[in-house]
């Protein structure tokens, strides 16, 4: 069986990245996924609400099964005075221990992110649907693939992050 982990959504790039990710890491693992709450709003803005949808998300997971891995990825846009990027936090629990690490952030443009801020959508995904034409793109590619022809996707920036939260428990001795 390997390593189990849990995963607090059922999103197939979120899946795929922490399937990923840990198989890097560990080699053999098993991997669940169910329907948690985040608890934050549907679009988080700014890494602490972000980082707290993920945390929250990765705590539930682990509460489902002991001694499994919980884990909580999300996806938000972060302001800056220089800019608005969509980025992703992930975190993982075990055993009452988190950690987080973070996604690259890629430039959002103006345009998509007005729409967002403005109310006219509900969500960076219902922005990216409007410009792109492409249907559930958070499920596929994401922002970061489109605006970068799929170079780099979705699934890639988790799976990085992913394998950088999980340092503490690869080099549990200086944590």
């Amino acid at each position: 069986m390997g390593v189990l982990v849990i995963v607090g959504s059922t999103n197939p790039t979120k899946i795929e990245a922490t399937k990923r990710g840990f198989r890097k890491v560990f080699g053999s693992v098993t991997i669940k996924s169910v329907m948690v709450d985040s608890g934050v709003s549907k679009q988080p803005i700014g890494d602490d609400e972000i980082v707290r949808g993920a945390i929250n998300r990765a705590i539930q997971a682990a509460r489902k099964e002991r001694g499994a891995f919980g884990v909580g990825l999300e996806g938000g846009i972060v302001k800056y005075s220089f800019g608005s990027f969509v980025k992703g936090w992930v975190a993982i629990v075990k055993n009452g221990q988190i950690s987080i690490a973070s996604t690259i952030s890629l430039p959002l443009p103006d345009r998509v992110v007005e729409l967002v801020l403005s109310g006219k959508v509900e969500e960076l995904e219902d922005a990216m649907y409007l410009i792109s034409g492409i249907k559930n793109l958070g499920e596929k590619m994401g922002a970061i693939g489109f605006f970068t022809n799929n170079i780099y996707d979705r699934i890639q920036a988790f799976e990085d992050a992913m394998v950088c939260a999980l340092a503490p428990f690869i080099k549990k001795e200086f944590y």
